[in-house]
């Protein structure tokens, strides 16, 4: 990894790592703020492998929340980073990293929380920016729904101010510089949320995996960033899970623009194993020859192409004829080739971005972008922006 391809001059660089898969991520529990889940040997496995792939990057500070699941993914990377790196760059904890805050659901299995929890799970997916959940009185033994001692704070909203106090008290320190921040899933969420200034109402639509990698580019005195890479996860050799399951529609987002004969042949052999049911590609020549190469592999494939005026419509049409018609549980693939421009479109829809600042989004040449259309009435997810199909080199 170039430790110059992705810094801009005069801008700070964020390296956002969620930590390693935890016991409680084994278990299908909620963690919170909970210190009792710890990393398992895999999440072990894939922290080295992040440092691994961060080599060649010059970090110049690290900082990790309290929690020892953050803590201890930390250290695997500065051991994949390299021996004399861990003497050199302290450790710095910081509390406005710590994990989102959901008390009565930690330790809790997921179907716990959506059997018996219903109507706030169903707030919590849908309406993330309204959701309460409500702290048991600590002076009680019960748990009181409906009595005045019953503490509603709103985790969401109180997520988003803890990662703006992050920004304002970390950025000023280190202007030019390369940071890693080794965090949790709702807590990277915020993060790049609050730096894109995204609403706290699209906190689902942004997928942090396990040891997944996200750069933000934050400009000097500025609070506001660009986002060069969301959640990448090549360096652990697949593509972000599908986290809402495996159903609905799945886009692999590829730009047109400039790529090089070999990373169309990387992109080929990255793309051989995986499922594809259709392309949607322009009719540009370029376009049709592209789609071709890539899915020499998959014979069954099939390829749609449209005008190039008529994509945003098309691309629209597909998602909404796709999404209606899949069955329950069967996931439906399709790799969508076009400009740079149109994949940043669907995109920043998603991510609740207006045009006006889809400049934000910072899309490289031969690296894919992933999405998911989950079916029902959930959000679509960004999984990955500008995924390397590289194993060692992720940016």
């Amino acid at each position: 990894m170039d430790s110059q391809s992705n810094t801009e001059v005069g801008f700070t660089r964020v390296i956002l790592v969620r930590h390693g898969q935890s016991t409680f991520n084994a278990e299908g529990k909620y963690q919170g703020r909970s210190d009792e889940s710890v990393l398992t040997a895999k999440g072990y496995q894939s922290a080295y492998q992040t440092g691994v792939a961060l080599q060649k990057i010059a970090i110049d500070a690290i900082y990790t929340s309290p929690l020892q699941r953050a803590i201890a993914t930390a250290h695997q990377i500065i051991d994949g980073i390299g021996i004399s790196t861990k003497s050199l760059i302290p450790i710095n904890t910081n509390p406005n990293l710590t994990e989102i805050d959901l008390s009565l659901w930690q330790g809790k299995t997921f179907e716990d929380v959506r059997q018996n929890f219903a109507a706030d799970y169903q707030c919590w997916q849908q309406r993330p920016h309204k959701f309460q959940i409500i702290n048991q009185d600590p002076l009680s033994t019960g748990y009181h729904r409906n009595t005045a001692t019953a503490i509603k704070p709103c985790p969401v909203l109180n997520l988003y101010e803890q990662a703006k106090q992050f920004w304002q008290s970390v950025l000023p320190r280190h202007l030019g510089k390369t940071i890693l921040v080794v965090s949790h899933g709702g807590t990277n969420r915020a993060l790049i949320s609050s730096a894109l200034n995204l609403s706290p109402a699209r906190y689902h639509t942004i997928q942090q995996s396990n040891c997944g990698v996200s750069i933000l580019n934050f400009p000097a005195n500025s609070l506001s960033a660009k986002l060069s890479a969301l959640n990448l996860t090549s360096h652990l050799g697949e593509l972000p899970k599908l986290k809402a399951g495996k159903h609905g529609l799945r886009l692999l987002l590829l730009p047109v623009d400039a790529i090089a004969l070999s990373q169309l042949q990387q992109l080929a052999e990255f793309l051989k194993p995986i499922s594809i049911d259709f392309s949607l590609t322009s009719e540009l020549c370029t376009s049709q020859e592209m789609t071709a190469y890539l899915l020499q592999h998959h014979p069954t494939t099939v390829q749609l192409q449209v005008s190039r005026h008529n994509f945003p419509l098309a691309w629209q049409q597909t998602i909404d004829s796709r999404c209606s018609s899949v069955a329950t549980n069967t996931l439906v693939t399709g790799l969508v080739i076009a400009s740079s421009a149109i994949i940043k479109c669907i995109i920043g829809q998603i991510l609740g971005l207006d045009a006006s600042n889809f400049w934000r989004l910072q899309l490289k040449s031969g690296c894919l972008s992933v999405v998911h259309y989950p079916l029902k009435d959930s959000l679509p997810v960004s999984q990955a922006i500008n995924l390397s199909i590289s194993h060692t080199n992720i940016l």
